[in-house]
């Protein structure tokens, strides 16, 4: 009964989806849309690179530093304020020597002139300081906002495939 359930919620969520799927909000016209999608795709790349070059706290510069930031990963709360997000990452960061992270499939969704919903498929390494390696792989959800600073993400969700069951 558990999966019929969730099956049904997920393909309302899916057709809801592909109804909107290429709908530009009425204040965007085109070339702005594009705008959007370009600058935030290129955020997304610069997370990327930033977190090869300087490790988990680049993150720290892409995350809004305000009361609405939050993340989720795997359907859990994991980080309620930004201030849990900087204690964490400054925590943990002094053990990853090295960081790896690749999007795939990006899709950026302008909302409004300075909103957009960035989702990818991600595939990550973590190396720590003694040389093992951590593997992730899922998809990544988020909203984007532009601030005086560029954009930051405001709200972000971290999926990964659940286990199989035989």
């Amino acid at each position: 009964m558990r999966f019929s359930v969730r099956l049904a919620l997920v393909s309302a969520a899916l057709l809801s989806l592909l109804a909107c799927q290429n709908a530009v909000p009425d204040s965007l016209d085109p070339a702005h849309a594009a705008a959007i999608q370009d600058s935030v795709s290129d955020m997304a790349a610069a997370i990327a690179r930033d977190l090869e070059r300087d490790g988990p706290t680049a993150w720290l510069s892409y995350f809004l530093d305000g009361p609405e930031f939050f993340m989720a990963s795997d359907g859990n709360l994991v980080f309620p304020s930004i201030d849990s997000a900087t204690s964490f990452v400054r925590g943990f960061a002094p053990g990853i020597a090295d960081m790896e992270l690749v999007w795939e499939d990006m899709r950026v969704d302008p909302l409004s002139p300075g909103a957009a919903v960035l989702g990818a498929s991600y595939r990550e390494v973590l190396t720590d300081t003694a040389g093992s390696e951590l593997r992730f792989r899922g998809y990544f959800t988020g909203l984007a906002v532009h601030t005086p600073m560029g954009w930051r993400l405001r709200d972000l969700h971290w999926s990964s495939p659940l286990p199989e069951t035989p």
